[in-house]
């Protein structure tokens, strides 16, 4: 919670909820004026909607009605996006549809990591949560969306996640900063590919600066230090971080 309020979080109780159908009896408990769900992995209930007088609002990393779905910041920086969007709607019952409160950009760079990419979408809320409490407290019930704007953001399937070293080193690039963000259908797992003749995973990646020297697609070009650089199809790159499949 100290990123989203910032140095002044107030002092919060913790709330473990082991089923789902005791969450609307623990939250009518501490009689909330507002529920505000961010990162939650379950849908809420009518009966949790219903819980707190000036109703329950949802934190969505995508510009809604844009990207609905579990895996919004995957589908995103998959889809090469140069800026990823936030969005405070309130909830109703269907999946990321309710009226959008307030929302705002952050921009998003190559170098970019998770932890670089989630501060900035922490500024991004800390900036926005005023706003949005501002219209919760004057009883504002938001814009509706437009469901024929509206794209989504499923799961992502495993089979993405293999790196196929014929595809552009900007696509490999995409695709291995991507999985980092994915919510998968089942299981999980990091961009992986067959270098040598052995699966790495693969967690970072950087464009290489030079000539190409027009290899084969999957040699190991070089090394410098643990970073690999790979020929993919139209250019190398570098594996930043990386790790044996079966470590």
């Amino acid at each position: 919670m100290e990123g989203l309020f910032g140095a002044a979080t107030p002092p919060l109780d913790v709330l473990r909820v082991g089923e789902r159908a005791q969450l609307p009896l623990q939250l009518a408990a501490l009689k909330p004026d507002l529920v505000l769900a961010f990162f939650f992995p379950w849908k809420l209930t009518p009966e949790v909607l219903a819980v707190a007088p000036r109703g329950a609002i949802n934190v969505h990393p995508s510009l809604l009605p844009r990207y609905r779905g579990p895996c919004p910041l995957g589908w995103a920086l998959r889809d090469d996006a140069r800026e990823l969007g936030l969005t405070f709607h309130r909830m109703d019952a269907g999946f990321d549809t309710g009226p959008v409160l307030v929302q705002g950009t952050f921009p998003v760079i190559d170098e970019d990591t998770e932890e670089t990419l989630f501060e900035k979408m922490m500024l991004a809320a800390r900036r926005l949560l005023p706003r949005m409490l501002e219209r919760v407290a004057r009883g504002d019930v938001g814009e509706p969306q437009s469901d024929a704007e509206a794209t989504p953001a499923p799961f992502f399937d495993l089979a993405y996640r293999d790196i196929d070293w014929n595809d552009t080193a900007r696509a490999v690039h995409l695709k291995v900063r991507a999985c980092r963000f994915a919510a998968w259908r089942e299981g999980n797992g990091d961009a992986r590919a067959v270098l040598r003749g052995r699966w790495v995973r693969v967690q970072r990646t950087r464009a290489w600066r030079g000539e190409d020297p027009r290899a084969v697609p999957g040699t190991l070009l070089a090394r410098q230090g643990d970073e690999l650089l790979v020929q993919c199809g139209d250019a190398p790159l570098w594996l930043v971080a990386h790790t044996p499949e079966d470590a």
